[in-house]
C-alpha cells in the first residue's frame, strides 16, 4: 500500500483537488503513513477491514502523543491522504469512509488558524544573539589569523618525512632546542588521540618535530634521552604549535598557545562563526549560504576610491521554477565580506564552494571534497551548539561575563531558520523597515515580508509596541521626575510641560521613579501622556492637528518617519532635539559652500531648508537666565 500511496505522490499523479507536494514533503509524511501502516497492521490485515471506531481510535492515539501542532497536523493528513488518493490503490484496499468527517476527528481542539503569511520560526532572543554575534565577529576579525597560521604550521609538520638516517642525532637537535628556549616537552592532553597518556611526553609529537616516522623514536636510547629532557624540563599540558598568538581580546591575546590536536576543530568553530555572520547580517537561507563560492563579494566605488556597497552572488531556489537556481545579489555590509575573505583563506585554492567541511581529522589532505558536497543543514545546526558550547567553556575558565545565557535553564537550541527571521524581525523594528527588508529578502510583496517578520497573529505587533511603550515610559518617568530638567519650547512646549507633570504624579511610588516594567506598562497603558521623543522632535501626540499620516489599522499614534516637525503644531523640543537641528544646519552649510556644484534647483531647497530651520530655532530657542 505504501508502493501505491507514494508512488502517486512521487509521480504527481494528484486526485482531483489535490495538489502535488515536494520531494521533501513526501519524505516527511512517508513517516507519518508508516506509523500509521504499523498500526492498523496490529489490529487487521486490509485497510478495507478498518472500521470508524479504529480510525477515531488512531486519531486519540496520536493527539495522546502531545507533540507540537504541526506534528499531529501531518499524521492527520497522512491518513486522509489514503483517502484522497484511493482512486490509485487497489479496490480491496480503500479505507471504508473519509477520516476527517468523523466526529473524533471533527473535534479536534485545533489553535487558532494563523493569517495566512504568517512564519511560526522562533527568533532568537536578543540576550542570546548579541553575544553569539559578537563572539562570531571576534573569531572573523580577531581570531582567523591565528587558526590559519597555526593551520599552516601544522600543515608543516603533518607533511610526508624524508627519511631520517640518524633519527638519534636529530632528536637531540630537537631537544637541544628545547633545553635553549627553556619550555617543557609537549605532551598528549587528556582525551585527544594517541597511545600515549596524559602528562607523559608526546613522542609522536617530537617525532614530527624531528620530521620521521615515530617507530624511529621507539629504542632505549631515544626513550632515554625524552626521559632525562622531560625530568629537567617539564611536561607540558598539551603539545602547542611554534606559532605566536597575535589576535587580542580585551588587550591581551586570546590564547597563550594553540594546541596541535586543537586546529581542526578551531577550523570547524571559524567556518561556523563565518556562517552566524553571514546568515544575520544578510538575511539569507541556508540553502543560499552553502552555494557561496570563491569571489562572490564585488564592491563599488565611488570616484575617490571609497568603498560604499559590498554586494554578495548566490543562487536562490525557494520561488524560482529552474531546480538548479537562479543567480541573486544581496546587498551586505563589510564584516560579511571580512567573513567570506575568511572562508576564501579557509578553503584550498581549487575548492570553488566556501561552505565544504573544514576541520576534519585530517584538515591537511590534498584530497578535495566533491564539488558541491557542502555542509548540510544538520551538520550546521550541530557545529552552532559547538560554537556556544566552546564560548560558554571559554568564559568559564577566562571569568567573563558575555557567556550565551540559557533559555528556559536550558542551553539555546539554534537552528539555521532562525537567523533569517530574527533579522527579519530586527528590521521591521524600525521606521519603513518593512520597506527595507522586502528589498533585503527578495520578497515579491512588501505584506510577504511583514509575515515573515511575525504580525498581530504571532504577537509580533503587540510585543514591539509593549517594548515600544516601556522604553519611551522609562524615559518620560526620568524626564518628567527630574528636578531640574530643561523646559521644552516649541509650538506644544507648554501642553508637554503640563503633561509630564501629570504624568509625573503616577511615576512616583513611595518617592521613587516605578523601574518595575510590568507596574510601568500599566501606568503607561492607563496614563500614557502622549510624548514621543524623537531626534529633531518631540511629539506631544493630538491627532486632530498632527500632519503626519498615521498608518490604516493602526493606533493612533505619530509616525515620526513622516513628520514634519517645522509646521506640525505638536513639536515640542528639548535640548537634544535643538542640537540637533544645529548639526543640520551644519551639515547644509557644509553642502551650500560647495553650491557651484549644486543644481540650481537643489542649491534653492537647500537655501530654503536652512533659512527655515535657522527661523524655527530663533522662535523658539529659550532666553538664557
Amino acid at each position: 500500500m505504501a508502493k501505491h500511496l507514494f508512488y502517486a505522490l512521487l509521480t504527481q499523479d494528484t486526485s482531483p483537488g489535490e495538489t502535488p507536494i515536494s520531494i521533501s514533503s513526501i519524505h516527511t509524511y512517508f513517516s507519518c503513513a508508516r506509523r500509521f501502516f504499523l498500526w492498523a497492521g496490529s489490529r487487521t490485515g486490509s485497510l478495507a477491514d478498518l472500521t470508524a471506531e479504529d480510525l477515531a481510535a488512531y486519531h486519540q492515539a496520536i493527539v495522546g502523543l502531545r507533540q507540537a501542532t504541526g506534528s499531529t497536523r501531518r499524521h492527520r493528513r497522512a491518513v486522509r491522504m489514503l483517502w484522497a488518493y484511493r482512486t490509485r490503490l487497489p479496490v480491496s484496499q480503500r479505507l471504508v469512509c473519509d477520516p476527517v468527517r468523523l466526529p473524533t476527528w471533527q473535534a479536534w481542539a485545533r489553535p487558532q488558524s494563523r493569517r495566512s503569511g504568517e512564519n511560526l520560526t522562533g527568533r532568537i532572543p536578543e540576550q542570546v544573539m548579541a553575544p553569539l554575534l559578537t563572539w562570531a565577529l571576534r573569531w572573523v576579525d580577531d581570531f582567523a589569523d591565528d587558526v590559519l597560521g597555526a593551520r599552516t604550521v601544522r600543515a608543516a609538520l603533518d607533511a610526508r618525512p624524508a627519511p631520517c638516517p640518524d633519527p638519534l642525532s636529530a632528536l637531540a637537535r630537537v631537544l637541544a632546542e628545547f633545553r635553549e628556549r627553556g619550555i617543557p616537552l609537549p605532551a598528549v592532553p587528556a582525551g585527544a588521540d594517541g597511545p600515549e597518556v596524559a602528562a607523559t611526553a608526546n613522542v609522536t609529537h617530537l617525532a614530527r618535530l624531528v620530521g620521521c616516522s615515530p617507530n624511529l623514536l621507539t629504542s632505549k636510547r631515544t626513550a632515554g634521552l625524552v626521559k632525562d629532557a622531560a625530568t629537567e624540563l617539564g611536561v607540558a599540558g598539551d603539545s602547542y604549535l611554534d606559532h605566536r598568538v597575535r589576535g587580542l581580546l580585551d588587550g591581551r591575546p586570546w590564547l597563550a598557545a594553540i594546541s596541535y590536536y586543537d586546529v581542526p576543530r578551531f577550523l570547524s568553530l571559524l567556518q561556523t562563526a563565518c556562517w552566524v555572520v553571514i546568515a544575520y547580517l544578510s538575511g539569507m537561507r541556508d540553502s543560499e549560504i552553502k552555494h557561496l563560492q570563491r569571489g562572490c563579494v564585488s564592491t563599488r566605488q565611488d570616484p575617490d576610491g571609497r568603498v560604499y556597497r559590498h554586494e554578495l552572488t548566490s543562487l536562490a531556489f525557494k520561488g524560482e521554477t529552474d531546480p538548479r537556481g537562479v543567480t541573486a545579489t544581496w546587498i551586505v555590509t563589510a564584516p560579511v565580506a571580512r567573513a567570506v575573505a575568511v572562508l576564501e583563506r579557509l578553503q584550498p585554492e581549487a575548492q570553488a564552494f566556501l561552505f565544504t567541511p573544514a576541520g576534519g581529522r585530517n584538515v591537511t589532505s590534498s584530497r578535495l571534497p566533491v564539488q558541491g558536497r557542502v555542509t548540510p543543514s544538520r551538520t550546521t545546526v550541530t557545529k552552532l551548539a559547538a560554537l556556544t558550547t566552546w564560548i560558554n567553556d571559554y568564559c568559564a575558565t577566562a571569568h567573563r561575563t558575555d557567556r550565551i545565557p540559557h533559555v528556559n535553564g536550558r542551553p539555546p537550541h539554534l537552528t539555521t531558520r532562525q537567523f533569517r527571521r530574527t533579522l527579519a524581525w530586527f528590521i521591521a523594528r524600525h521606521p519603513a523597515g518593512a520597506i527595507a527588508g522586502a528589498l533585503q529578502f527578495r520578497h515579491q510583496r512588501i505584506q510577504m515580508f511583514e509575515g515573515y517578520a511575525g504580525t498581530s497573529d504571532s504577537g509580533f505587533r503587540a510585543e514591539v509596541e509593549a517594548e515600544e511603550s516601556l522604553t519611551r515610559g522609562q524615559y518620560l518617568a526620568d524626564t518628567a521626575t527630574e528636578p531640574d530638567r530643561p523646559r521644552l519650547t516649541g509650538p506644544a512646549g507648554a501642553e508637554a510641560e503640563q503633561r509630564l507633570t501629570a504624568f509625573a504624579r503616577h511615576a512616583l511610588f513611595e518617592g521613587q521613579v516605578v523601574t518595575d516594567e510590568a507596574r510601568l506598562l500599566r501606568i503607561m497603558k492607563l496614563h500614557d501622556p502622549a510624548i514621543y521623543p524623537g531626534t529633531f522632535v518631540t511629539c506631544v501626540f493630538n491627532p486632530d492637528r498632527a500632519l503626519c499620516r498615521p498608518a490604516p489599522g493602526t493606533s493612533e499614534e505619530p509616525e515620526l518617519g513622516d513628520c514634519r516637525p517645522l509646521a506640525c503644531r505638536n513639536t515640542a523640543l528639548t535640548p537634544g532635539n535643538r542640537e540637533a537641528h544645529a548639526r543640520h544646519l551644519a551639515v547644509l552649510d557644509c553642502a551650500l559652500a560647495q553650491g557651484d556644484r549644486l543644481a540650481p534647483y537643489i542649491r534653492h531647497r537647500f537655501q530654503q531648508q536652512r533659512q527655515d530651520t535657522s527661523d524655527f530655532l530663533t522662535r523658539h530657542t529659550p532666553e538664557p537666565t
